[in-house]
């Protein structure tokens, strides 16, 4: 199965390639983990009438987008990535500590502003920045996020999920769902807290088994990672 869904996100990827700009064609790919992984021709149509309408494809093109798609399926797209994988990759950026002080980004050059990165995250601790990966990966499959920051003030505010801490830490994290200095100061157990309150939250919104599914995805990407040596992201669980 995982392999069927690698191959229609190639598939979805070099089919819109022509008539997408690379934002876009990420939040296709959003769309397509979102709820058209059924193996039907009725939800291939489905998915590439989603698709087209969200990004205003007119109707011509679209025609031949459905027969593209499905030739696609069949023969080798001459892509060897994984859009997923590539898509994940574009949000792990680290966040830096509040105490370094950056030059503006326009005065550093590209090697400047990576190798900065790269200080800044090893003088976090390991579990900070799996963190840090961690929820950015996940967060990569919800393009629109307010309704899991909403799902999780819920929970938070919930004398049986929630305490009065996480529900500070949700409140500054809804506020810039990609920056998480708010999770510096953290120790392992206040972090694995809010990957449970998540996990609740994406049962809750996806069902059991597809969170499941979502969260093994991220683990895989994220055992990857120079600081799962010291730190494994399944310590969370």
């Amino acid at each position: 199965m995982n392999d069927i869904n690698k191959r229609r996100r190639q598939a979805a990827w070099v089919c819109f390639q022509p008539h997408l700009a690379e934002d876009q064609l990420f939040k296709a790919i959003h769309l397509l983990e979102r709820g058209y992984q059924a193996d039907s021709v009725s939800n291939l149509i489905a998915y590439i009438s989603k698709v087209c309408s969200e990004f205003g494809i007119g109707p011509e093109i679209r025609k031949s987008l459905y027969g593209r798609f499905h030739q696609l399926m069949t023969e080798d797209t001459g892509l060897q990535v994984d859009p997923l994988s590539a898509m994940l990759e574009q949000s792990q950026s680290q966040p830096l500590p509040k105490s370094v002080q950056r030059r503006p980004a326009s005065a550093l050059s590209s090697v400047e502003r990576i190798e900065e990165r790269q200080e800044a995250a090893a003088s976090l601790p390991a579990h900070t920045v799996v963190f840090s990966d961690f929820m950015k990966q996940l967060m990569a499959y919800f393009p629109e996020k307010n309704a899991l920051f909403e799902v999780l003030m819920e929970l938070a505010g919930d004398k049986k999920t929630g305490t009065r801490e996480n529900a500070g830490h949700i409140s500054r994290w809804a506020n810039k769902p990609d920056d998480f200095g708010w999770a510096e100061d953290l120790d392992e157990n206040a972090l694995a807290g809010l990957v449970h309150l998540v996990y609740t939250a994406l049962c809750e919104m996806l069902g059991p088994v597809a969170a499941d599914e979502c969260f093994h995805k991220v683990i895989a990407v994220c055992e990857q990672k120079p600081e799962a040596r010291q730190f494994s992201p399944s310590r969370f669980l």
